[in-house]
């Protein structure tokens, strides 16, 4: 492996700002000191990089703020993953990503991360957050100062994003209602959980799965939808008061996180594997049932890759304007009990 300039300044006793000075011809440094510091670096096989030497100009550090809902939400444990990843690649050029995590949807939570964002130097934000006018409006005005932000798993209503890294939330409930066509049910009773009515991507798996039914011709009935946060107590409590309320439900239909909840709901009213649960993503309580078959199959959304294309993007924008594509689409993946434990491909 080649050497680095902190390998060189330990072997030669000296700084590593006066290696630097050495390797590119600045400062005054004696003859002795130069002479061994480029016999070490030659010996140690010492490269620079030219990638960040290509970065120098830049005037300062990119700093790129990462808001996510990601307290007591563990789908979110896989995005930040990415997210980092994505920041030790880029490494060498002195990127850094600081993360403002908030717990669910309160837009004034959400309204408070952006401006700690902001205060701590953020050059962009890639956010997962609330589509609300507040919202879309801080967006504006950070974009009109010269700080991008990329909208994160959750599209926004038009605001000025320099992009959408997530997937196509309508699509994957078509690909959920589709599952429960498979399943057979004659005129399902359908309880509907999910997080928020303030988040753009809930709204549209909703909206695409009953769609998918109705193309179908399918009958059915919709006996409640609740909104649980995205939190598993809420989650179990509102389940199991719909279920009590509501006999006859069929299917549950969990169209935000808060599964784990949801599968103690059902499992307390005692229809844990005579009624399906239709849900997404491959966190530790979906993939739990998804063994046991209370859920016969899950849809998931490569959060990995998407934490780290979100950064990734961020970055090349940053440093040399390079502009993203408009939208970044995750591929849907359907795990059933066979290949539950598969990891999907990383970047």
């Amino acid at each position: 492996m080649a050497a680095t300039i902190k390998d060189i300044a330990a072997a030669a006793g000296v700084s590593r700002g006066t290696v630097d000075r050495v390797l590119h011809g600045r400062g005054d440094v004696s003859a002795a000191v130069r002479d061994r510091v480029l016999r070490l670096a030659e010996e140690l096989n010492y490269r620079p990089n030219r990638a960040a030497l290509g970065l120098a100009a830049l005037k300062k550090p990119v700093r790129i703020g990462l808001l996510l809902p990601s307290e007591g939400n563990p789908f979110f444990d896989e995005v930040i993953r990415g997210a980092r990843a994505a920041e030790e690649s880029l490494s060498d050029f002195g990127a850094a990503v600081f993360l403002q995590s908030v717990r669910g949807y309160s837009t004034a939570e959400h309204l408070r991360a952006f401006a700690s964002l902001e205060e701590q130097g953020a050059g962009g934000i890639c956010a997962a957050t609330v589509d609300v006018p507040e919202i879309r409006q801080a967006i504006g005005a950070l974009s009109a100062r010269g700080v991008p932000v990329i909208a994160l798993n959750s599209e926004l209503s038009p605001c000025g994003c320099l992009s959408y890294v997530g997937c196509d939330y309508r699509q994957t409930g078509r690909i959920a209602a589709g599952l429960l066509l498979l399943l057979g049910l004659q005129m399902p009773r359908l309880l509907i959980v999910t997080g928020s009515r303030h988040v753009r991507g809930h709204n549209e798996r909703v909206a695409g799965f009953l769609e998918r039914l109705r193309e179908a011709g399918t009958p059915f009935e919709t006996a409640e939808q609740v909104e649980c946060e995205d939190d598993d107590a809420a989650a179990r409590r509102l389940t199991l008061e719909a279920l009590r309320e509501n006999p006859g439900v069929s299917c549950v239909y969990v169209a935000g996180a808060g599964v784990g909840g949801v599968g103690q709901a059902v499992r307390e009213a005692g229809l844990l594997g005579k009624i399906p649960i239709l849900a997404f993503d491959d966190i530790p309580a979906t993939r739990s049932l998804v063994r046991s078959g209370a859920v016969p199959a899950t849809v998931c959304q490569q959060p990995f890759e998407q934490g780290y294309r979100a950064v990734k993007l961020m970055f090349q924008y940053l440093a040399n304007q390079a502009s993203p594509p408009a939208r970044w689409i995750a591929r849907p993946v359907i795990k059933i009990r066979e290949n539950i434990d598969e990891k999907d491909g990383e970047a």
